[in-house]
């Protein structure tokens, strides 16, 4: 009788199971050999799981039964022929025809009988019931990762897969790299684009080599689902819905989520061929689109580059004229020079915040004794307060109602003597102040575009341009420093800054120690000493 040899895999990857295929055909061969009515007209091997119909050997094999080029089938179990209920019901309705003669298998003796159909029919449904539960249980214990917190597939660029403790960690050689990506992407200079060219060319990025995959550079594609995959802001996503991991972030939940803006804002954003001096830091201050710059060629040979608003090419058009760069420089400059700090003065009034800490320990100090007083005082009072009523001489009405205000006015004491702490690091922020003031200018001179940005979106809020003049208004903290810089001087208080009256000037930068989110000073210390702050280790949920 003509057989088909039959050996399955479930792995499609080259490297996985491949043993299985060896073992199988030695077996097969093996109980060939015991039989000399067996001629083998062909040997099918495929690696492709049987748990769906669809495998393209299997039934080119069952057609070539069909058309009658052999009679019966080897195989080392069942299970390698079907696991679903279509390809097995397939091999059953063969034999009741007739075309399919004779089942030989390694592990199990097959009669072509009723009972032996039977069966038979009974293996195939024990092989589906085991690749559903199988399926079950590994969909069960995804579910159960997720909701820990951990990504139950292969981790995303940036990450890598720790087999010991079966989460992902941050990947040494490649955490960064993400990280520098998205920096140029929240920075607002670069498209995707552009920072897909810098990975690629300048930094010779390739992506991690994982077996037979990997070692290339980026695609586009891959560097825009890398920026709105949630995972780099501490997200797990999982069937659609988003929990929160417990993985490293590489951003910020604030972070990402300005990402998505600069993305939806932008979706079509095409390289930019020119680098212009002022681009992407202002908005029209009558419709509030972007300005964008445009070079232009006079009939005498001489170049001009021109700022005008982004709605001239669109309907209605801004009435806005343009305004040409120099004159933009200029104004540009005149706001750099009037919030410029002489080095001088800055050391002054940095030495003049070192010592208001001093004095205004004293006065903590004080609080803080008063405060404790009062907490000892409470303290005894709620003791002989249980005495009293242990001895039945006050009710318990009049017990609980002393109780409740004793403890109020010691918990108001407590809370003021937490408050009454000296934080003597809180004016480091109005040093680094004082020492951006000073440089500022020089930054903004000598620095790229993206640089340049990064100083004007620091020392003013919104800078608009309207009717040919840059409104650039300056954040309240620098703000500040120049009227106590100009006070200063026009007091002749430039050697004496440490006297009573400058103390009184710098009552207005006091007060924002008391608010540190109002000085940029992550920001500003990076550009001075190009220290980007530490990202943090977790998001909020």
């Amino acid at each position: 009788m003509k057989y088909f040899i039959y050996c399955r895999k479930s792995q499609e990857a080259e490297d996985r199971q491949i043993l299985s295929l060896e073992s199988q055909q030695a077996e097969v061969l093996q109980l060939v050999d015991q039989d000399n009515d067996i001629e083998i007209v062909e040997t099918f091997i495929e690696a492709y799981s049987a748990k769906a119909p669809g495998r393209p050997q299997f039934n080119a094999m069952l057609d070539r039964i069909e058309a009658g080029e052999a009679q019966g089938i080897i195989a080392w179990h069942p299970d390698r022929l079907a696991r679903n209920s279509m390809d097995g019901g397939r091999i059953i309705y063969a034999l009741d025809r007739g075309l399919l003669r004779d089942l030989k298998f390694c592990t199990y003796s097959f009669e072509n009988s009723s009972q032996g159909k039977f069966m038979l029919n009974i293996i195939f449904g024990y092989s589906k019931y085991y690749v559903d539960s199988l399926s079950e249980n590994v969909k069960r214990g995804q579910r159960a990762k997720v909701r820990n917190g951990w990504m139950p597939n292969r981790a995303a660029l940036g990450y890598r897969n720790c087999r010991e403790t079966q989460r992902i960690l941050p990947d040494p050689d490649h955490f960064k790299a993400v990280r520098d990506m998205f920096d140029l992407l929240l920075s607002g200079q670069y498209s995707v684009a552009e920072i897909h060219r810098i990975a690629r060319d300048q930094w010779g990025y390739v992506t991690p080599i994982h077996k037979t995959m990997g070692g290339k550079p980026l695609s586009r594609s891959q560097v825009y689902r890398l920026f709105t995959n949630p995972i780099y802001a501490g997200y797990v996503r999982w069937n659609g819905e988003l929990f929160p991991g417990a993985h490293k972030p590489v951003v910020t939940k604030a972070e990402f989520e300005q990402a998505q803006v600069l993305l939806g804002l932008s979706p079509q954003t095409r390289p930019a061929r020119r680098c212009f001096a002022y681009a992407k830091m202002f908005t029209c201050g009558a419709c509030g689109r972007a300005i964008t710059a445009e070079r232009k060629r006079k009939p005498s040979g001489r170049i001009y580059t021109y700022y005008h608003c982004t709605r001239v090419h669109t309907s209605p058009r801004c009435s806005q004229p343009s305004i040409e760069e120099r004159q933009l420089a200029e104004q540009i400059d005149r706001f750099l020079d009037s919030l410029h700090v002489p080095k001088k003065i800055a050391d002054d009034i940095v030495a003049a915040f070192r010592d208001l800490p001093e004095r205004d320990a004293e006065r903590q100090a004080d609080r803080m004794r008063q405060s404790e007083a009062t907490v000892a005082r409470a303290e005894r009072q709620l003791a002989n307060l249980m005495d009293l009523r242990l001895d039945d001489r006050i009710t318990d009405a009049e017990f609980e109602a002393k109780r409740r205000e004793l403890q109020l006015e010691r918990d108001a004491a407590l809370e003021r003597a937490r408050s009454a702490t000296v934080a003597r690091g809180k004016f480091e922020p109005l040093e680094l102040l004082a020492k951006f003031s000073t440089r500022a200018r020089s930054l903004f001179e000598e620095g790229d575009n993206a640089m340049r940005a990064r100083v004007l979106k620091i020392l003013c809020s919104n800078p608009q341009i309207r009717d040919r003049r840059a409104l650039l208004q300056a954040a309240k903290p620098f703000e500040d420093l120049r009227k106590m810089r100009d006070c200063l001087i026009l007091r002749g208080e430039c050697d004496s800054v440490r006297t009573s009256s400058a103390a009184r000037n710098l009552r207005p930068l006091t007060k924002l120690s008391r608010k540190p989110d109002a000085i940029p000073s992550a920001e500003m210390a990076f550009l001075l000493d190009g220290k980007e702050p530490a990202a943090p280790t977790a998001l909020d949920a």
